[in-house]
């Protein structure tokens, strides 16, 4: 951390003697008279606990006779101890002193780092550590590029390579910023401090939310949000599920193991939260209560998404009122069911076909015949 600041340091004096201060040095010229010099390059270390007082410094002439730089106090006290000097001169000099080390006063640079090695915030307004992500006190070290990101998805959106969190071993305190093995707490004995109110040692995670509950799975191999009593692993669906829908749950081998079919996001590891829809199949919820407004269907299967009774009365009572003309009233259709997934024959419609199984108006017309005539078809038994 850097001991000094951008803001112009205070010039304090005592009773007798100017008190120490962080104001850049002038260098003695060979003829005993104080000039302004060029600065030269500094490092600034220092603490939190206790900043250490900079001595900025001004580097000397090329006819300086001594290439080391002298502070502005060891200046004062020559000025004040030279019996040479008269009170009234004496005070005279230490002014244009500090009036010289004014006029070249440097700011202090901040230390360059590394990339990533800064603080990041999930809150900047209130200081609150982490990212647009997380809440977290700690940045971690990808294994490949070796750059600190707050979190894999700051990561994977930065880089053209995918974080790998079993394989990280360093994370940095963004409170001290201390770079240490990744874990809970700040090894750093002057810090100390919390990463998080939540981690896992297995997925190398920290989340600070207050009222968020995350659990390990050993099955998933990684933290699901929720509480673990509320939760079972499915071992066909390879997949935490709600317990609360265990009875009616639909299992479907890698269901989550794919896209979100609205978005596209791989579901398995998504932050964003995943339902199963009736037929099995999963999607983001939020991309769900979307894709409803628009579409009664699975966009995977086609499959109904809830008990269609109701809408289907309506499409009957429609094509009631709608007859065909009477060129097509004697073309039929072959129809597959997505419901029930039979092959039936309808009477052709120009928006709907009904199921001659099960009902349902969720259909897909495969082919197109005139219908046969009795004539037609007792001659067709005669052959």
């Amino acid at each position: 951390m850097s001991g000094g600041s951008d803001d112009d340091a205070a010039l304090e004096t005592g009773n007798d003697q100017p008190a120490p201060v962080s104001t850049p040095a002038l260098n003695s010229t060979p003829d005993g008279a104080v000039g302004a010099q060029e600065p030269s390059i500094l490092t600034n270390q220092g603490s939190d606990d206790a900043p250490n007082v900079q001595r900025l410094s001004i580097s000397t002439n090329k006819d300086s006779r001594t290439d080391q730089s002298v502070p502005l106090q060891q200046l004062i006290l020559d000025v004040t101890r030279n019996p040479k000097f008269s009170a009234e001169e004496k005070r005279a000099k230490v002014q244009q002193l500090y009036k010289k080390s004014i006029d070249n006063l440097i700011k202090p640079e901040k230390l360059e780092t590394e990339e990533g090695e800064q603080p990041s915030f999930h809150d900047e307004k209130n200081k609150i550590l982490g990212c647009k992500h997380y809440k977290r006190s700690c940045k971690v070290q990808c294994s490949e590029c070796q750059k600190f990101y707050t979190c894999r998805h700051c990561h994977n959106a930065a880089e053209s390579h995918q974080f790998n969190r079993e394989k990280t071993t360093s994370m940095l305190c963004m409170k001290c910023m201390t770079k240490q093995p990744v874990g809970p707490n700040c090894k750093n004995p002057e810090c100390g401090a919390r990463m998080a109110r939540y981690y896992c040692g297995h997925c190398r995670f920290f989340d600070d939310e207050k009222d968020r509950d995350i659990y390990h799975c050993i099955h998933c191999g990684i933290c699901r949000r929720g509480k673990q009593e509320d939760f079972f692993h499915c071992k066909q669906c390879g997949t935490c599920v709600n317990k609360d829908i265990q009875a009616e749950h639909k299992c479907f081998s890698g269901s989550m193991d794919s896209n979100c079919p609205a978005c596209g996001e791989y579901m398995f590891t998504s932050t964003k939260p995943v339902m199963f829809m009736p037929c099995g199949h999963c999607i983001h919820t939020k991309c769900y209560r979307k894709y409803i407004r628009h579409n009664y269907t699975c966009p995977i299967c086609r499959k109904s998404l809830g008990n269609m009774t109701a809408m289907f009365d309506r499409i009957q009572s429609v094509l009631n009122e709608h007859t065909m003309p009477p060129e097509f009233r004697d073309i039929v259709a072959k129809i597959l069911c997505n419901d029930c997934e039979q092959y039936s024959t309808a009477p052709f419609h120009f928006m709907y076909h009904k199921c001659g199984n099960c009902g349902s108006f969720n259909t897909q017309v495969l082919s197109k015949s005139k219908r046969e005539t009795e004539s037609q078809q007792a001659d067709a038994d005669d052959e």
